[in-house]
């Protein structure tokens, strides 16, 4: 009995093929989240204070909207061809937007030098871009090793900056020199270890 469930559990399909949208509004379901987040980020963009916070919001929007639009067309896709390949292309780009858009809304947190802003990105966009990641395929972990480099290399450019630049005001040097840090060393830190699963995880 025990040998049947488990040639039963090894001819299960993946989780990302058992995700495959079957109903129309499985497909708009994470664009129209994605077009909420871009839409909550440009209204911090106009809100901000000045002129950098402001840049680095509207671009994060960007980035969120870009993804939404990608996730709809290979969700649509996937949805009208139901065959293991869109699933798989589906997969990807969800990934690769969870891990864009919460990078880029992390990232746009921490130059903005917002205390609270940095709390949402890290609490907020990191553990989304994570879950989009769930996964144990080498994909999923290359690319959330990836998204985390670069957020610790970001991290690490604006510590520096923070602690040498004499233009930058205080209260964000405050952020970038005392709360930066932890984030750039976490995204460190899941960076190597996601970078060293690499090579014992499943293709798919």
């Amino acid at each position: 009995m025990e040998t049947g469930d488990q040639e039963q559990a090894e001819e299960a399909p993946p989780g990302w093929v058992l995700r495959t949208p079957t109903r129309t509004y499985e497909v708009w379901a994470l664009p129209l989240v994605a077009v909420a987040v871009a839409a909550f980020v440009m209204v911090a963009g106009i809100a901000a204070g000045d002129l950098l916070a402001r840049v680095v919001w509207t671009t994060a929007a960007v980035v969120v909207t870009t993804g939404a639009v990608a996730l709809a067309s290979a969700g649509w896709r996937a949805y009208g061809e139901q065959t293991r390949g869109a699933s798989w292309d589906l997969h990807r780009t969800t990934v690769v937007t969870g891990g864009a858009s919460g990078a880029a809304v992390l990232v746009a947190s921490m130059i903005g030098g917002g205390t609270v802003g940095v709390a949402a990105g890290a609490l907020g966009g990191l553990p989304i871009m994570m879950w989009s990641a769930r996964s144990l395929t080498r994909f999923d972990r290359l690319a959330v090793s990836v998204t985390c480099a670069v957020v610790a290399a970001v991290s690490l450019v604006l510590v520096v900056v923070g602690l040498t630049a004499g233009a930058v005001p205080e209260w964000r040097v405050t952020v970038w020199t005392r709360v930066v840090p932890l984030i750039g060393v976490f995204t460190a830190v899941v960076a190597i270890l996601q970078s060293r699963a690499v090579a014992r995880a499943a293709l798919e």
